[in-house]
């Protein structure tokens, strides 16, 4: 085990000796003995001894209090020596901070003791001050961002590695070298300074924490957060530098990001409006206002279910639509017709979307878009469409009565006209006009004014043909096989005539005993077929429909014309014309 060694400090010679020898009789070294408060600091720096057992009152200009006041810098335990146990002394003594307080004479137990347990104390505080350096000096190293301790004149003493990383520096190019100020513009030194100088008078006067520019050894800028604190009984300070440049750019996208699609919600053409999941509008852009009548300051903040008495609306459709959008049960958009703030007819379709965040439902965004115009517009059109279809109809309506004043005219002038050629002739007349204006009865009759049933017109001509050319006890038999097609009026008028033609022809010709049957027919494959049969004597071989001067032929071969028809002649058994067409396509009616 090592020997303590001890400065032993007294001025009297004699005292001294005997001291020295009673602490080396028990087991410590003493190498020196001072005589004056200069030697005992002197020494002291020199032998740094593990002890010093100081006299108070010692001879020249220096006592121990004051000697002790130097020494204590070197961190040495001091034990004072004195034959003076007066209370002023002590106090006096107390000072210093000293580790003891021996009075003379001077037992040896409590000496030994005295120097041993001073000795073991200043062991242990050196020990827990190590410890405390290397904590704080791992915090220092380790504290995420840049750290720096300044000097009173502002000179940085010492720096961690993140502050090298920050500016761009080596350790020695800064540390004793650079001020902290040097890392700052010019325009920035005046306030770092003021605030410095003010922090030396009073710590909390100045802030300490404020953003700034900081320029790295490659004259790139950093923002950075400047944090500046005076360490307790020191005139150092710590500076911690954050560098928020990342932060602050992204800030500044955000920013910039939120400016530009403000500026999208603000302009959009449609109205839109924000709510939160209780029904709270938090934001709405200037367009509401033409939909609802109020103004979006009048909107902001208030509860939609609050507002909705202000408004002709279904109260509690309204509620049970937001109701089910913001639980996620409905997402369609929906068409709304209300009387605004303002008194204005509004129609709106309500297109809504969901506000999520980590799939909960935060809230609601829904556009209006104003179909009033439309709306109107397509109430007008179908105001006119009912007002031009009264007057189509009245038209049809009007030329089937013109039509049937002809039919009738001409049926008294039949009766009237003695010559049976002649009467045959106005009879056929009659029939064609029946065709037409039945064409016209069912057009008025029809929901479609362009299209009318074949089937049911087809059926009803031939029911007047047989009525007025067929004989009465029904010896000739009409039968009608014809798809339930709806046919234009284009195709059906020629059509329909070809059939009267037709017909008209077997009744007056085919059948000299009065007694036979005639088939139409009319089927809808790819295009119209066509068939106009009976079973009667046949056209005699002589007459060529395509080339004759019989007038019901040359309307049935003009008729086939204008159908755009094929036209095929059958006398197997019988006659039989077969026609093939499609669908005349003219331009469409409103």
């Amino acid at each position: 085990m090592r020997k303590y060694t001890i400065l032993l400090v007294e001025d009297e010679k004699i005292e001294a000796m005997d001291i020295k020898v009673r602490l080396e009789s028990l087991g410590f070294n003493v190498p020196h003995i001072a005589a004056t408060g200069e030697e005992a600091v002197e020494k002291a720096i020199i032998l740094k001894p593990d002890l010093i057992l100081m006299d108070i009152n010692l001879k020249g200009d220096m006592d121990g209090i004051e000697a002790a006041k130097l020494i204590k810098n070197l961190q040495l335990p001091v034990i004072y020596i004195t034959s003076h146990s007066d209370e002023a002394t002590i106090q006096k003594a107390l000072v210093g901070e000293p580790y003891g307080y021996l009075i003379k004479p001077i037992d040896d137990k409590k000496m030994k003791l005295s120097v041993e347990v001073a000795i073991n104390k200043n062991q242990m505080e050196r020990k827990f001050k190590k410890s405390q350096e290397t904590f704080y000096q791992t915090i220092f190293e380790n504290s995420g961002t840049a750290t720096a301790i300044s000097e009173e004149d502002m000179v940085l003493s010492r720096i961690n590695t993140q502050f090298t990383v920050l500016t761009g520096y080596l350790k020695e190019e800064i540390e004793r070298k650079k001020k902290f100020t040097e890392f700052f513009p010019k325009k920035d030194h005046e306030k770092i300074k003021e605030y410095y100088n003010i922090r030396q008078i009073d710590p909390d006067s100045a802030p300490k924490n404020y953003e700034t520019t900081l320029i790295t050894k490659d004259k790139n800028e950093r923002k950075v957060n400047l944090t500046v604190a005076r360490i307790p009984g020191t005139k150092k300070s710590v500076i911690s530098i954050l560098n928020i440049t990342k932060l602050r750019k992204a800030e500044d996208d955000t920013k910039e990001s939120q400016e530009k699609y403000k500026g999208i919600f603000d302009n959009a053409p449609e109205a839109i409006i924000l709510f939160d999941r209780k029904g709270k509008i938090l934001e709405a852009n200037d367009k509401i206002e033409e939909i609802s009548g109020f103004k979006k300051e009048e909107l902001i903040g208030k509860n939609f279910v609050k507002l909705l008495p202000k408004v002709e609306i279904e109260c509690r459709k309204a509620f049970l639509a937001f109701k089910n959008l913001i639980s996620n049960k409905e997402r369609q958009d929906l068409e709304w017709t209300i009387i605004n703030k303002q008194g204005r007819e509004v129609h709106f379709i309500a297109h809504p979307s969901l506000i999520k965040k980590e799939d909960k439902i935060q809230g609601l965004i829904i556009i209006l878009e104003d179909i009033t115009k439309r709306k109107n517009t397509e109430i007008n059109l179908k105001r006119s469409l009912d007002e031009r279809g009264l007057l189509i109809r009245e038209i049809h309506h009007r030329v089937k009565n013109n039509m049937q004043v002809i039919s009738s005219i001409l049926s008294l002038q039949r009766m009237h006209v003695k010559d049976e050629e002649t009467a045959v002739m106005l009879r056929e007349c009659q029939g064609r006009v029946r065709s037409m204006a039945m064409i016209h009865e069912k057009l008025y009759q029809s929901p479609d004014m362009g299209h009318i049933n074949f089937k049911i017109y087809i059926t009803n001509l031939l029911g007047h043909i047989q009525e007025s050319c067929a004989p009465k006890d029904n010896s000739i038999q009409i039968d009608v096989d014809v798809d339930n097609v709806e046919m234009s009026i284009e195709t059906a008028m020629p059509c329909g005539l070809i059939v009267n033609e037709l017909v008209s022809n077997s009744l007056k010709y085919a059948f000299p005993h009065k007694k036979g049957s005639i088939l139409v027919k009319l089927k809808k494959e790819e295009n119209y077929i066509l068939t106009v049969a009976d079973d009667g004597i046949g056209i005699p071989e002589n007459i060529n429909p395509e080339n004759t001067n019989q007038l019901g032929l040359k309307v049935v071969k003009t008729l086939t014309g204008q159908l755009g028809s094929t036209m095929q002649l059958d006398r197997t058994s019988g006659t039989s014309f077969t026609f093939e067409f499609q669908e005349l396509n003219y331009k469409k009616r409103l």
